[in-house]
């Protein structure tokens, strides 16, 4: 079985439980083979309840209609992108684009837009992803994910092969990811040409395997992004993937 082949019943359990997902994989190519929806084992119930998609599921039922549009379109040409080391990351990490608005709503934001990205043939920084508006403020936001190292995907990784460890701190090679990630995206924000009168970024953050489960990491993580808030003026935001 394929996602081009399921059942009118499993349709409207997608359509029910999951409907801006069932919406991007509707609008997909769905005979290609690197379809990521192609996958069995996403069709059940049983696993599409599970909580990673619930969680990105309940995220994009915050969108308004005109923001889902357009991160629907951004989306859709990364649903066939099968990376042969990180596999469908570019989708995930796209889709957490979301997270920003709903960030931005939480503060209070009435009029959040996802904003138009500039062509790739350009020497300009990459546009942030979003502009919002309320009575007293303009905001920017760009959403940042930040996902396991090269070394952690490779098939050679000692966590495939059951060799867990769990480090003291923070590896001077995360900092310096992060730091990079925060770079970045303080360039993307400081490109945007109208006023606003604040800049913000969200990291999104996934630890190597075998970083998990050491609760202490999610601590030093925390600490280490506040302390880097509000440098340049620049709020900087955190939001770990468990």
């Amino acid at each position: 079985m394929n996602a081009s082949s399921i059942s009118e019943k499993e349709a409207e359990e997608w359509l029910s439980y999951f409907p801006r997902l069932f919406d991007l994989y509707q609008r997909s190519e769905k005979k290609n083979p690197k379809n990521y929806f192609n996958f069995e084992e996403l069709f059940p119930i049983a696993f599409l309840g599970s909580g990673a998609y619930a969680d990105i599921e309940k995220v994009l039922a915050r969108l308004d209609s005109a923001a889902w549009e357009k991160l629907r379109k951004k989306a859709l040409s990364y649903v066939t992108a099968n990376d042969p080391l990180r596999s469908y990351q570019q989708l995930f990490s796209t889709l957490n684009e979301a997270r920003g608005y709903v960030f931005l709503a939480d503060q209070g934001y009435e009029r959040i837009e996802f904003i138009e990205p500039r062509p790739h043939k350009t020497d300009k920084p990459e546009s942030p992803d979003l502009v919002a508006r309320k009575s007293d403020s303009t905001a920017i936001l760009e959403v940042k994910t930040i996902n396991e190292s090269d070394d952690c995907l490779k098939p050679s990784a000692p966590w495939r092969h059951g060799a867990v460890m769990v480090p003291p701190s923070l590896s001077e090679k995360f900092e310096d990811k992060i730091d990079s990630t925060i770079q970045k995206a303080r360039s993307q924000l400081n490109s945007y040409p109208l006023r606003t009168d604040r800049k913000i970024v969200l990291l999104v953050s996934h630890f190597d395997h075998g970083q998990k489960t050491g609760e202490h990491l999610y601590l030093e993580l925390e600490r280490f992004i506040a302390s880097r808030n509000m440098k340049d003026g620049i709020g900087v935001y955190h939001q770990a993937m468990l």
